[in-house]
């Protein structure tokens, strides 16, 4: 990785963390504005990123979970929450068709895909019932979701950094739920934006390192040297 990506990845890094001993401190100005300022630097690095199409759909990806942090910290993560719900579903979708890409030709590994339906449904057969009005956009939501970490689980030989920040990224969001649908938990923001950021940094650090083949790249892109 060249040392301006791994420049940028560390400020990104910073700023998030930065955010997350920050809330001890909410509320305080422009948290609204730090809160998606990493996710920016992440779609930015990795639209730049040789390689082609999966960099620019995890670019709009990480533009989506800007939005959704803007509108979850502005919106004090009630008033705004169907607006970020929809901004993180761009980015699952997203997601999805990237890994897929990066994936193209290997098989689903079903020993790491296999827990996470497992986890899904459990989590899910918790949810629904307090979700009320919103069932169908939590299923819909919660399905993208994980359709994305499976998605993950065909782009490495083993279990690797992409891998490991979708199933953190599956796990913050499904405690969303958990916290807002069945019972409250203490020290739920802390612990959902820390999973989260760090879901999200380990997939573009992930992508970052994560070395071209003809396999991951789009039909009729030519090989770079």
């Amino acid at each position: 990785m060249p040392n301006a990506q791994r420049y940028l990845l560390g400020l990104a890094a910073v700023l998030g963390y930065l955010y997350i001993v920050l809330l001890l401190f909410k509320p305080y100005p422009l948290s609204w504005l730090l809160k998606p300022l990493p996710m920016l630097l992440f779609a930015w690095l990795v639209w730049h990123r040789p390689g082609g199409a999966p960099g620019r759909w995890l670019a709009l990806g990480f533009v989506g979970a800007a939005a959704g942090d803007f509108f979850l910290d502005y919106g004090d993560r009630d008033g705004l929450f169907m607006q970020a719900l929809l901004a993180f579903l761009v980015t699952q979708v997203a997601f999805f068709v990237a890994f897929v890409q990066l994936g193209r030709g290997r098989p689903l590994r079903w020993r790491w895909g296999l827990p996470l339906m497992l986890y899904a449904v459990v989590v899910l057969v918790g949810v629904l019932p307090g979700a009320a009005g919103m069932r169908l956009p939590v299923a819909v939501y919660f399905s993208c979701l994980l359709a994305m970490t499976l998605a993950a689980a065909r782009v490495e030989e083993r279990p690797g950094p992409l891998y490991g920040g979708a199933v953190l990224f599956l796990i913050a969001d499904s405690l969303i739920g958990v916290n807002r649908f069945i019972a409250p938990f203490p020290f739920a923001t802390s612990l959902i934006v820390s999973l989260y950021f760090s879901g999200q940094l380990l997939i573009a650090a992930g992508l970052l390192s994560h070395s071209a083949s003809p396999a991951t790249r789009s039909v009729g892109e030519p090989a770079t040297g």
